[in-house]
């Protein structure tokens, strides 16, 4: 296990006043902290991924509907696996086959890279967005709880407007041009 030092003034009481005042630099405690626990101080930036599926015959976009959260349509989303230091691409086709049921080689192009920040201005999250062209359907796949619903473009956009970075994707993909 990996450790760092860490100094600190001593704190020295005061009688008089019934608080606590620094003691000199040269009275100082040393706390011993594993770099684990340093590390998860400060928070990873999330690294988010999106795709758009379009089915080039019918100019329709992949959307999941989801029965848990009012039927809502979304389109396939998710995480990078930070442990494995999961590649955006990578992560976007393994949730394409685990959420929505859709087996690709490649990536068709990346529409964009979002960035999130909060009240504050600090980022949070980048949201790496990706669009397929005639993408494989499985038939069986882990996230078969949610149902594949193929819609226009404007259908899409009307779905995802409480979802900025999938409106902003969805306003550059392809099919909007």
């Amino acid at each position: 296990m990996s450790t760092a030092a860490i100094s600190a003034p001593l704190p020295m009481f005061n009688p008089s006043n019934s608080m606590l005042m620094s003691a000199t630099t040269k009275d100082t405690i040393n706390i011993i902290v594993p770099l684990e626990e340093q590390k998860k101080k400060k928070k990873m930036i999330r690294q988010a991924v999106g795709v758009i599926v379009i089915d080039q015959k019918t100019q329709k976009i992949l959307m999941l509907r989801n029965p848990k959260k009012n039927n809502s349509l979304r389109l396939p989303r998710g995480d990078c696996l930070a442990e494995n230091e999961e590649r955006p691409e990578n992560a976007a086709m393994r949730l394409l086959l685990e959420k929505a049921g859709v087996d690709v080689g490649y990536m068709t192009c990346r529409i964009g890279t979002y960035t999130e920040a909060n009240k504050r201005g600090k980022i949070i999250a980048h949201h790496w967005m990706y669009e397929v062209h005639d993408p494989t359907l499985v038939d069986s796949w882990p996230g078969s709880e949610k149902e594949r619903v193929w819609v226009t473009v404007n259908e899409a956009l009307a779905a995802s407007q409480d979802r900025r970075i999938a409106h902003l994707a969805l306003n550059n993909c392809s099919l909007h041009h």
